[in-house]
Order: structure tokens, then C-alpha cells, then sequence
């Protein structure tokens, strides 16, 4: 029956994380009907739904010690609650006001939504589990999300964008009534001495491993969220490839991430050995990366070796989700969610910041002359790594 269970809350915190992920970046498709719909101009339809990322950024480190001090099945549910009702008015958005206050809304709830699943897979599952089932969930966040979007851009040709997102409301109250049944941490953990937020701020602050771990993940994971999601349309631009094929590469790379991250974590298993497989997975990808920004133009037409370089950038960065999986067994269990919430806000800062910093760093627009900083970061994240400790359990619980 506990076998039972566990897997149970893993699929419906899978289902969360699926959830809130798709609302995440399902803007991408929405966003031009939206402007038309609400007369809105191109910037301030972007400010709106960057409020989704206001919301998602203010609640991460929140959101990782509620998980820590409270209930699974309370915070867990309010997250997604949040998230549906975020999505609820947004489907009867009628004014930019009310569009907006829906994307901070659904960026609260869908805060809780990775790190939960970090949590409870770490408290549901043995050490040698996590990186795998983690992996799985990550997957499953990238490929349907992708599929997701493909039917929102075919449906939204015949239907309205508000409808959609009321479709998706029903999906979100439902997960809702899920997570009040199914969501629970397991029998032993122990909640009677638990710590404040402070308590676990300061806990973690004072082991360097949190540091190199998070500096590690943010320029290695941070690089490939940058990449994926705005620099390969830079990239591509450069050499005149279409939009809808530049598309296609930007889903490969996240479906590379999906599929990968589950592999580094058997693999690691495999060579009983965390940091060996994340230093050959981002060796790997600074490759492939370096590939991908600065392939010569007589093969930069051929999109099939385009494409498979995208693919391949996903799965060897996606060693950088093995950080995670450090974490989680370098800390104790009472200050996990705090410390994958701190690792994963600096990873989303770090993201941010890259979005600029090769602006800042040339008044050209030539893309060879500014993105060298992407890999560049990732040899940090490799240097870093020599400083993090063997996480990987000498002894795996029988």
C-alpha cells in the first residue's frame, strides 16, 4: 500500500508541475489574441504577463520552507488552488488590470509546484529514486507542455483565447480535489521541533555547499534557460532560418532537457557517483552549445543537423538537474525545501540576468560577438563542480 501511495502523490505533484508549466508558458501562443482582444499594445501585454514571473520569483524561497514547516496536502493544494484561480480570471479577463492580476496570481501558485515535487519525491523515494522519478516529471512538464501549445495554436484559430483558459480552469480545480485527497507527506516525518524561516536560512547559508551548488546549477541550468528560450531566436535570426523552423529547435532543446535529465540520473546510479556524470554531461554541452551558436554557415542550412544539435544541447545540459539531486542529499530533510528553493531562485535570477548581459557587453548585434558568454559560464559551473562534494549515498537504504 505505501508503494501504492507514493506513487500517487508523485503523479498528482507530476500533474501540478505539468499544470503550472504550461500556464507558464503558454503566453507564447495567447499573447497576440490577447493584445487584440483587450486593445492592448505589444509592451504592455509583456509587462501583464511577466507579472506571472513576479509572482513565480517573490514566492520561491516562500513557497520552499511552507513546504518544509506545514502539510503537504494544505500547501501543495493552495498552490494549485491559486493557480486555478489565477487562470479564472484571466479566462474573464475584459480589462489589462484584471489580465495581469490573474498572471501574479497563477505565478504564486505555480511557485510551489517544482519544489514540491523536489520534496516529496525526496521524501517519498530512496536517494537512488530521485533523480530518475525528478527526471520523469521534467520530462513530462517539456513534452506536454510542448503538445499542449501545438493544440492551443490549432484551436485558438477556431475558438477564443478566454475559452481555452476556462477549459483550463476545469482542469486546475480538478487537480485541486486531487491534491486534498492524495497529497500527503509520509508517516515519518517529524514536524514536532520545526524550524523558523530564519532558523533555515541561516542553517543553509552556512554550509558552502549550498553556495557552490547553486552557483554551479544557475550557470549551467540558468544557461540553457536563456539559450532555449531567447538566445537560439538570435541565433537563428543571424542566419535566416524561419520562425516556425526556429520554433521547432527551441522544442527540441527543451525536449533534449526532458528526455536527458532521467538518463543522467540512471546513469549516475549507475557509476554510483554524482559529480563524474554532471562534470562529462556539461563537458558534453558546452560542446554542443559552442556548436550550436557558432555552426558555420555552410551547415547552418541544414536543418536536420540543426535540429539534432538542439536536441543534443538539451539532454547534456540537462546534467545540470543533477544538482538538484545533490542537494537533496546533502541536506537534512527539515531544510530541503529551503534549500532547492534558494538553488532554483538563484537559477531563475541567473536566467534573467543572461537575458541582457550580451547586450551589455557589445553594441553589436552580431550574434558571435556577444554569446560566447554562455558557454564561458558553463566552464564556471565545471569549475564549481570540483568544489561540491560526492553526494551519492556510500550505503543505499535496502
Amino acid at each position: 500500500m505505501n508503494t501504492i501511495n507514493r506513487f500517487i502523490v508523485w503523479s498528482v505533484v507530476t500533474a501540478y508541475v505539468v499544470y503550472a508549466f504550461t500556464l507558464n508558458t503558454a503566453a507564447a501562443v495567447f499573447t497576440p489574441a490577447i493584445e487584440a482582444s483587450l486593445h492592448a499594445t505589444s509592451v504592455q501585454a509583456t509587462i501583464a504577463v511577466m507579472m506571472f514571473m513576479v509572482g513565480f520569483a517573490l514566492m520561491q524561497i516562500p513557497a520552499g520552507y511552507l513546504l518544509d514547516r506545514y502539510s503537504a496536502r494544505v500547501v501543495v493544494s493552495a498552490g494549485v488552488f491559486l493557480l486555478a484561480v489565477g487562470n479564472f480570471l484571466i479566462a474573464f479577463s475584459s480589462s489589462l488590470t484584471l489580465f495581469a492580476l490573474g498572471n501574479l496570481i497563477q505565478g504564486v501558485g505555480a511557485s510551489f509546484s517544482f519544489i514540491a515535487a523536489a520534496v516529496l519525491i525526496g521524501q517519498w523515494f530512496k536517494s537512488e529514486h530521485f533523480p530518475i522519478l525528478f527526471g520523469i516529471t521534467q520530462l513530462l512538464s517539456c513534452a506536454l507542455a510542448g503538445y499542449l501549445h501545438y493544440v492551443f495554436a490549432m484551436s485558438i484559430v477556431a475558438t477564443s483565447w478566454s475559452s481555452l483558459y476556462f477549459n483550463l480552469c476545469y482542469v486546475g480545480f480538478s487537480l485541486f480535489v486531487l491534491s486534498l485527497i492524495f497529497i500527503k507527506n509520509p508517516p515519518n516525518i517529524d514536524r514536532e521541533h520545526p524550524l523558523s524561516l530564519s532558523a533555515s536560512l541561516k542553517t543553509i547559508c552556512w554550509n558552502p555547499q549550498l553556495w557552490l551548488c547553486s552557483g554551479a546549477l544557475a550557470t549551467s541550468f540558468g544557461v540553457l534557460l536563456a539559450y532555449a528560450s531567447f538566445w537560439y531566436s538570435k541565433v537563428h535570426g543571424q542566419i535566416g532560418v524561419t520562425l516556425h523552423d526556429s520554433m521547432v529547435v527551441s522544442g527540441l532543446i527543451f525536449l533534449g532537457l526532458g528526455v536527458g535529465t532521467p538518463l543522467v540520473g540512471y546513469l549516475s546510479n549507475l557509476m554510483q557517483s554524482r559529480k563524474k556524470v554532471t562534470a562529462v554531461s556539461l563537458l558534453l554541452g558546452v560542446m554542443f552549445l559552442i556548436t550550436g551558436i557558432y555552426l558555420p554557415d555552410s551547415l547552418s542550412t541544414n536543418q536536420l543537423l540543426v535540429q539534432v544539435i538542439a536536441f543534443l544541447i538539451g539532454v547534456t545540459l540537462s546534467g545540470s538537474m543533477l544538482f538538484f539531486t545533490m542537494i537533496n542529499e546533502i541536506f537534512q530533510p527539515e531544510v530541503k525545501g529551503v534549500a532547492i528553493s534558494v538553488s532554483n531562485a538563484a537559477a531563475f535570477l541567473f536566467n534573467s540576468f543572461l537575458l541582457y548581459l550580451p547586450y551589455c557587453l557589445t553594441s553589436t548585434a552580431e550574434f558571435h560577438a556577444t554569446l560566447w558568454v554562455l558557454p564561458l559560464f558553463v566552464v564556471i559551473s565545471l569549475i564549481m563542480l570540483v568544489f561540491i562534494r560526492e553526494s551519492y549515498p556510500t550505503v543505499i537504504e535496502a
